[in-house]
């Protein structure tokens, strides 16, 4: 459905709020001035070929790509100019098979959600399947930004990709859920959680280490600890063990690790766990929790 051809429609222009970008331009000096004025060049020529052979030529060997200050520096750059002549040079970006190119597009094409929403999701869509790690790390970016932006109605694409047959584009949903908790909107809270209950279930590797350790564990209950603790303390009653597996995983988190003495009545069912599975996970919870804390587990009184 969602790589399902989108007709483009000429609208009105608005304004949408833009994801930020790290304060400060690229760069001092002669070589900065260099790059700028070719960035300038290409801008206003509309030339994406003379955009990419840029970008390519200051990628990393290690990462393959342009560094992250670069790129948004080409953001910024695209920022500057009107919507009617940056929208056709987005989706282009978009198009190109560069990961830089990519990864410029993906949070670009996130400013026109409320002019095009069908194309931004389906582009989006694609490029969070990509065999590129870091464009899926800015698209599951994207997708977090316009999650807390425009919540009821991009909640609904987010529920419908958490189901998707793909797991890159369910472990989007995990992160997008975890950027958008960044917000601390006390109303997101319970959605953000019921949209990752599903995927409490997953079995894909890709899901479960960015989901239980990681956006949960590390983030989520950061930003709502008492919400994340009221919904752990349900998760670990179901039968199912990979759900309680995401449970005693997020207890590894360092974060998480913080919130032990609040956590003792989930510990007691974890402790108890028949499964090995689930033990596994809890002994590493435990192990974390003695090498960051003072809190004593009383494992011998669980019952």
């Amino acid at each position: 459905m969602w790589l399902s051809s989108v007709r483009m429609v000429q609208v009105t222009f608005t304004r949408a709020k833009p994801i930020p970008l790290l304060a400060g331009p690229y760069g001092k000096g002669a070589k900065a001035m260099q790059y700028s004025r070719i960035l300038e060049s290409c801008l206003e020529t509309k030339s994406i070929s003379c955009l990419i052979d840029d970008l390519q030529s200051r990628s990393t060997p290690h990462a393959g790509t342009a560094p992250a200050k670069v790129k948004q520096d080409v953001i910024r750059a695209l920022r500057r100019l009107s919507e009617e002549e940056r929208y056709p040079l987005v989706l282009a970006l978009c198009q190109q098979e560069d990961p830089s190119a990519q990864e410029i597009g993906a949070l670009c094409i996130a400013d026109f959600y409320l002019q095009y929403p069908k194309v931004v999701n389906v582009w989006l869509y694609k490029l969070a399947d990509s065999e590129n790690w870091e464009v899926r790390e800015w698209v599951a970016s994207a997708c977090g930004h316009l999650l807390e932006m425009h919540f009821p109605d991009y909640y609904v694409v987010m529920s419908d990709w958490s189901h998707d047959a793909y797991e890159n584009i369910r472990r989007a949903v995990v992160l997008a859920v975890m950027y958008a908790g960044r917000s601390r909107k006390a109303e997101f809270a319970k959605p953000l959680l019921d949209l990752l209950e599903p995927l409490l279930h997953d079995h894909a590797k890709y899901v479960m280490d960015n989901l239980g350790p990681f956006a949960i564990g590390s983030a989520l209950i950061k930003y709502y600890p008492t919400e994340v603790l009221q919904r752990l303390n349900q998760w670990v009653s179901s039968e199912k063990e990979q759900v309680r597996w995401n449970v005693a995983m997020a207890f590894t988190a360092a974060e998480a690790a913080a919130f032990a003495s609040e956590a003792m009545p989930i510990f007691a069912v974890l402790a108890h766990d028949p499964h090995p599975y689930v033990q596994k996970a809890w002994k590493k919870a435990m192990r974390n929790i003695e090498k960051r804390t003072s809190v004593l587990i009383p494992l011998e009184n669980m019952v």
